[in-house]
Formats: structure tokens, C-alpha cells, sequence
């Protein structure tokens, strides 16, 4: 199996090269942007062929901007999967606006990036600037893999650091992970993700966190000034930073409970109306909700999963938190409003979280044999002590009454405890 990584890595940009940086980006978005303005046939429909699009604006945006040839291209090609992603949801009957490009980055290939061991050169609007890398361990430890092709790359730029950034996409193969015992997993508000071996991972930094965020941001915006307006931008980068650090924690602490348990996959719930799906008590949950990373939560455990050959697979959750694992009987009054469930078929009482991951894991052992992944057989579900063999998986509940389990409410565990 394929596994891309993008590792980012600081750059060292000399001061009199900087502006060449900053303009190639700008013109970068202005060229992108130019291309979702002026990238429709004569009947108005936009046009997705990266062919078709440059015979239309290429040689423009070679005569209206300062770019290279190829960073024109990329400038465009862009645009065209923006364009795409975007009809893709129009044909959902999903509203949509049109794509715009203002954030500061500009994409980079092997014809217009050289990646060497301690530095790189890209081409800009002023020929090619030369940038020493800021190494930490974490970046060495990819970029000194020879088993890592690099691919290409993306520049950013970080206006609360005032700093350029090199986000480098490398790509090696790995081999799948023999067996089929696969680990559900759960996803909430309170517990931000539990496990069906009874991991649990608690929300309640990221609530904080995000409630700080909002707090300032909001008395930011009724300032209103250029200051506030400034001081947000650096705000959304340092927010953004704070989510995904604290969500790489917790999907390494996912991977690692697979591996544990000698996991081959990983269940997930498919997270189509997430946010529908959550229980919302007030307001101020409702916007802790809207700003959920959900996805990026279960990108980041595919991401880590696929080092080690384990696939991650998604379910339809539907009921998985009103289901018993043991009995298989579904209700909506079998979870109370504090999270505690409680069937009241076979009496199985346990966390409510902890009910639904296993659910989630159950979930992909029931697939019938021609929706099912590859490698997977009949399988078995990773439990909090030892595992459960579904042989049957027409009688997938059934099955559950061999398990052997405490009932008591778990308590919640530190990521990485």
C-alpha cells in the first residue's frame, strides 16, 4: 500500500530574497484565482480538462503575471481540482460557492523545487532562491529515510511566525498487515475518540482550548481595527496549530492501541452528517461542535495507520450509540443523557462510548463478504481483554454473550497514558 507524508520544514530565507517569495505567492493565488474567473466553455459550464483549461488561460497568465511556465501550470491545475471537488458536491445537491485562493502558499514540483539534504531551491517570479531547512528530529527522521521518494511540495507562509515553511510530500510503499482483528473506534464530544479495548481519550483540552480561541476572536472582531484584524490572522494559525497538535497526540495514541493489540484494521464511523449526529445540549456546544476536527481526527489516524500496513475502514454508525454490543437490541432509551448505557433487553450496562466502539468494530466484521475489505475473514473484534471471534456474523450479537467484562464506569485516560 501507498504511504504519503507531508513533513514540514522551516526555511531559512535570506532577507533580500524574501519579497521574491512573497510575490511568487501572491501571484501564485492571482493566477488561480484567473483561472476559476475565466475557466468556463461557451455554454458557462466550468471546465474541469487540465488541457482544455490551458489553451484557455495559460498564455494570459504568462503575458499578466511574473510566474514560470510551470509554476503557471500548477497555478492552474489547482484551480482545476478546486473546480472539481466543487461539482462534486453541486451533484450532491450541496451548495457550494465557487473556489478563491487567499491563502498565502503557492504548489511546487520536481520541475520547479530541488530538495537537497540540508536546503532547497524554488523558482520564483526573480529566478531561484536558494533556502536552508530548519531541521528538527521529527523532519530528519523522514527526510533522511531513503525508502521516502520526495515528490513535490507546497511553500506557506505563516504571518503570526513571519516565517516560510516547506511542506514536503515523500511517498514510499509498505506491506498490508497480516490477520484480521480489527479495533473500533468511537468519536464524541466529551470523549474526543474511544476504543473497543476500553482506550479512552478525553475532549475536555480541546474544549477548552477551542473556547479560549473563540473568546478572543470574538473580542477581536468587535475591536475592528487593522491591529485586531491582524492580530486574528496570527490568531487563526496558532488556533489551527493547537487543534492539530492535540489531535496528532490522539490519533498516534489510536494507532499505537492497534498495534498493541495486534490490530490489522481499524473500524471508524463514516462521518457523512457528523454533525447532525451529535448530541447538542446549548448553544455553546453547538459551536464547539461546528468547529470540530473530526476529520481531520480520523485523516490523521489513516495517515499513521498506513506506516504500519493497517487499513482504516469506515462504517454506517447509524444507532451505534443506541445499540447493545451484547444483545444487539436498539433503543433510544438505552443511553441516558449522561452517557451511561444501560439495555434495558439483557440489563449489559457500560460507558456509552465504550458501547458504540465496539458497535463501530462489529459493524465492519458484519459486512457481507462482497463489501468487505480485502484480507479480512471472519474475523475478530479487539476487546479490553482479549478478543471476540465472530465466526457467524449474521449472529454477530449473539456472539457477544461469551464476553467477559467489567461493567464499571471507566475512567477517562490522558492521551499517550
Amino acid at each position: 500500500m501507498e504511504v504519503k507524508r507531508t513533513v514540514p520544514v522551516k526555511l531559512n530565507v535570506p532577507k533580500e530574497r524574501r519579497d521574491d517569495l512573497h510575490q511568487t505567492i501572491q501571484q501564485f493565488n492571482t493566477a488561480a484565482n484567473y483561472t476559476i474567473d475565466h475557466g468556463r466553455d461557451d455554454d458557462g459550464d466550468l471546465i474541469l480538462n487540465k488541457s482544455t483549461i490551458h489553451d484557455e488561460v495559460y498564455h494570459d497568465l504568462r503575458d499578466e503575471t511574473d510566474l514560470p511556465a510551470n509554476l503557471v501550470v500548477r497555478a492552474y491545475s489547482k484551480a482545476v481540482e478546486a473546480m472539481k471537488s466543487t461539482v462534486a458536491e453541486w451533484e450532491k445537491g450541496n451548495n457550494r460557492p465557487l473556489p478563491s485562493f487567499n491563502e498565502p502558499s503557492a504548489v511546487y514540483d520536481k520541475r520547479t523545487l530541488t530538495i537537497k539534504d540540508e536546503y532547497a531551491t524554488l523558482s520564483t517570479v526573480n529566478g531561484r532562491v536558494e533556502a536552508d531547512f530548519v531541521l528538527g528530529e521529527y523532519q530528519r527522521s523522514y527526510l533522511e529515510d531513503d525508502d521516502y521518494e520526495k515528490r513535490m511540495g507546497t511553500l506557506h507562509y505563516r504571518p503570526d511566525e513571519d516565517a516560510f515553511y516547506l511542506h514536503i510530500v515523500i511517498q514510499k510503499e509498505v506491506d498490508k498487515r497480516d490477520g484480521d482483528r480489527v479495533l473500533g473506534v468511537d468519536l464524541n464530544l466529551k470523549n474526543v475518540a474511544v476504543t473497543s479495548t476500553g482506550r479512552f481519550f478525553d475532549g475536555g483540552e480541546l474544549l477548552w482550548g477551542q473556547n479560549h480561541y473563540f473568546r478572543v476572536r470574538r473580542s477581536l472582531q468587535d475591536k475592528g481595527t487593522r491591529s485586531a484584524r491582524q492580530a486574528l490572522q496570527r490568531l487563526s494559525g496558532r488556533e489551527n496549530r493547537f487543534v492539530l497538535n492535540r489531535l496528532h497526540n490522539i490519533s498516534r495514541g489510536i494507532v499505537e492501541e492497534a498495534l498493541r493489540r495486534d490490530c490489522s484494521y481499524i473500524a471508524v464511523e463514516d462521518l457523512t452528517h457528523i454533525r447532525e449526529r451529535m448530541d447538542t445540549h446549548d448553544n455553546q456546544l453547538k459551536r464547539q461542535m461546528h468547529n470540530w476536527a473530526f476529520r481531520e481526527l480520523q485523516a490523521q489516524i489513516e495517515y499513521k495507520a498506513a506506516e504500519y500496513g493497517i487499513r482504516v475502514e469506515s462504517v454506517n454508525p447509524a444507532f451505534s450509540s443506541q445499540t447493545c454490543s451484547k444483545c444487539g437490541h436498539q433503543s433510544n432509551t438505552n443511553r441516558d443523557s449522561d452517557g451511561w448505557f444501560a439495555c434495558n433487553e439483557c440489563g449489559y450496562e457500560v460507558d456509552g462510548d465504550y458501547n458504540a466502539a465496539k458497535n463501530v468494530g462489529l459493524r465492519l466484521l458484519a459486512l457481507p463478504s462482497g463489501k468487505r475489505p480485502d484480507g479480512l475473514g471472519n474475523g475478530q473484534l479487539a476487546l479490553k481483554s482479549g478478543t471476540l471471534n465472530v465466526s457467524d456474523t449474521s449472529s454477530v450479537y449473539s456472539s457477544l454473550e461469551f464476553e467477559r467484562e467489567s461493567t464499571d464506569k471507566p475512567t477517562t485516560s490522558a492521551v499517550g497514558s
